[in-house]
């Protein structure tokens, strides 16, 4: 990879060599020994709880510094730990941004890449891995390779969604494209979940740059399309402020309007719009503690309202299986019949609708879908009173026989023998042999399964709420 480029950390420019080195290092002694490893990235965006028991923790959460971008050829060189919010920080200085920007502030690089993230530029662009270039890899037995669409690309195009089961990645080359001062963002009220799609369809085949639709109701939604822009000629809208209202409800009562709406946001309110309130889960933090849900409340919260604070205060209580929290894509063309079940059998509003870029080289990507459209459907609600273990499971087989996939960040609650007739069992363990990863790091599937029931507790998870804004480190 290389590195001739604005420089924008200080620091010896060995530092990155000397995380690797020692890495690679830990990697072979453990390899020789025969001893699986857990990964430690400093935080997590899954749902599920952390279990996995292992012999030795391999520390990647140093790996955080943004190296360079290079100004000829729009591109940076990035390490797994860095966060979107540190990533939009690091290009915007230089007038670039990623294509691919993630809706969380705390979403890592490396996390998005494994985890197969997308937002409302994926039916342009593609999924996060979609926009990365070339990836330097420490693999199981310590070895350290770089990969790419021409170097070892069964390795580069494996990675992704992945998991982290093939090995650990150290560093990233990925696309930039120029930016602009704000996003200009247009509402459309939509009246049925199929006039929602169709419209958003429909956009997404037109010059806009960003698309993405809630939907409140099987009679209420709205479409939103962007557009790059230097200049606000109309109404400036932020939303990252504690005396900003949450993005969902702004859009939810211009839908309630019944008219089309215009306005301009600043780039960075439009990337992260729905942290605050974790899109609208964070409701639900009112709900148990018993705190009325309104303006005044929800600006008096503000502190305790980001996604990094209900993440801390979801795994620290262990209360994750008292939701539905799962994305799902679905081709374009059984999306309807989907959103007619989820209707009928789980009632969840609102609903989050992103049109995506089919994935056609990433055979563990949710997006290896034969279409020309895939819909993911971002179903998060309360789990009231029910099985948890079969409500997933209905989602999961429903999602299945509509021809869809799931991504895997969520609960997965799949047997084995089911896992493995979605997805290519016998490419995936040829990569697993011939890239070393065996003996020291667990499959897939031993690390997205969960494997029943979590004890939470609710006063646990309101005391660790009320404390965590005050123990999560910011990004740097």
């Amino acid at each position: 990879m290389r590195r001739h480029a604005v420089r924008v950390r200080a620091g010896p420019p060995m530092e990155h060599s000397e995380k690797v080195r020692i890495v690679s290092e830990q990697l072979k002694r453990l390899y020789v020994l025969g001893k699986k490893v857990k990964v430690y990235h400093g935080g997590t965006n899954s749902t599920r709880a952390q279990d996995l028991k292992c012999d030795e923790v391999v520390d990647t959460s140093h790996f955080d510094e943004v190296l360079s971008i290079n100004l000829e050829d729009n591109f940076a060189l990035v390490e797994p730990n860095v966060s979107m919010e540190k990533l939009v920080r690091a290009t915007l200085k230089v007038g670039l941004i990623p294509s691919v920007v993630m809706e969380f502030p705390a979403i890592t690089v490396g996390g998005a890449i494994q985890g197969t993230a997308e937002e409302s530029s994926s039916f342009k662009y593609g999924l996060f891995h979609n926009i990365c270039l070339e990836y330097e890899i420490v693999l199981g037995n310590g070895d350290v390779q770089n990969c790419s669409n021409e170097l070892s690309p069964d390795l580069f195009y494996g990675t992704a969604g992945s998991y982290g089961s093939l090995g650990i990645i150290t560093l990233i080359k990925l696309k930039l494209i120029p930016s602009k001062k704000f996003i200009k963002l247009s509402y459309f009220p939509t009246y049925s979940f199929e006039e929602n799609i169709q419209s958003t369809k429909r956009f997404t085949e037109s010059d806009a740059e960003f698309v993405d639709s809630i939907i409140f109701s099987s009679n209420s939604g709205v479409v939103m399309v962007g557009y790059l822009s230097d200049d606000a000629k109309e109404d400036v809208r932020t939303f990252r402020k504690a005396k900003d209202e949450w993005f969902y409800l702004h859009a939810k009562r211009i839908a309630e309007k019944e008219e089309r709406h215009t306005e301009y946001i600043p780039i960075k309110d439009y990337f992260f719009r729905y942290d605050r309130g974790g899109f609208w889960m964070g409701r639900l933090a009112f709900k148990f503690l018993k705190v009325p849900f309104n303006r005044v409340t929800r600006c008096f919260f503000d502190v305790f309202m980001s996604t990094r604070t209900l993440y801390h205060s979801l795994h620290s209580a262990n209360l994750s299986q008292k939701f539905i929290i799962q994305d799902l894509s679905l081709p374009f063309e059984q999306t309807l019949d989907f959103l007619k079940f989820s209707d009928v059998a789980l009632g969840i509003y609102p609903l989050w609708i992103c049109p995506l870029k089919p994935d056609s080289n990433v055979t563990l990507s949710p997006n290896f879908i034969k279409t020309d459209l895939v819909m993911n459907v971002g179903l998060w609600g309360e789990l009231k009173g029910e099985d948890v273990v079969r409500v997933n499971r209905d989602i999961e087989d429903t999602v299945n026989k509509l021809g869809g996939r799931k991504m895997l960040y969520a609960h997965t609650y799949y047997p084995e023998d089911k896992f493995w007739k979605i997805y290519d069992h016998q490419r995936y363990l040829e990569l697993r042999k011939k890239y070393h990863a065996d003996n020291t790091i667990f499959d897939i599937y031993t690390k997205v399964k969960v494997k029943g029931y979590y004890k939470g507790s609710i006063f646990r998870g309101a005391i660790n709420f009320l404390r965590s804004p005050f123990q999560i480190p910011l990004a740097k």
